[in-house]
């Protein structure tokens, strides 16, 4: 148990010790974090950093901190959007078109409007673009 423990302990203890990021120039909202308007504290290169690719959700400007709490997974459907709908269980695979009712990145949830019965369908956004629906 104090293995489990200490493992614990030096794990936390190397995340807080960590660099952070922050933004080398103004990053607008919807735009990404990249290795050209994101550094280090220590101003070393941020490439290689699991923040890098990941969209900002409000204005960052340069020398402010950003983290995992203002920024997202990339919006791949957008509100709006008209997008191809699958309902598959087995070998059944139904395909539908419908319109987005939000913005959604991969894997996160999406209500979608079936454009041919007007019915609203919860589904979960696919890599390629298109929502499982459940």
């Amino acid at each position: 148990m104090m293995s489990v423990f200490a493992f614990g302990f030096g794990v936390m203890a190397a995340f807080a010790g960590s660099s952070s990021l922050v933004a080398s120039e103004v990053i607008r909202a919807g735009d990404p974090v990249t290795a050209y308007n994101a550094m280090t504290e220590e101003g070393e290169s941020a490439s290689g950093d699991p923040l890098v690719g990941r969209e900002v959700l409000r204005t960052v400007y340069a020398g402010k901190p950003i983290t995992f709490e203002n920024t997202r997974a990339p919006v791949i459907v957008r509100r709006n959007q008209v997008v191809s709908v699958k309902y598959i269980k087995g070998g059944l695979e139904i395909t539908a078109s419908g319109r987005a009712l939000g913005d959604a990145g991969v894997n996160d949830p999406v209500t979608v409007l079936n454009q041919q019965s007007k019915q609203m369908v919860q589904g979960i956004v696919q890599e390629s673009g298109w929502v499982l629906a459940q």
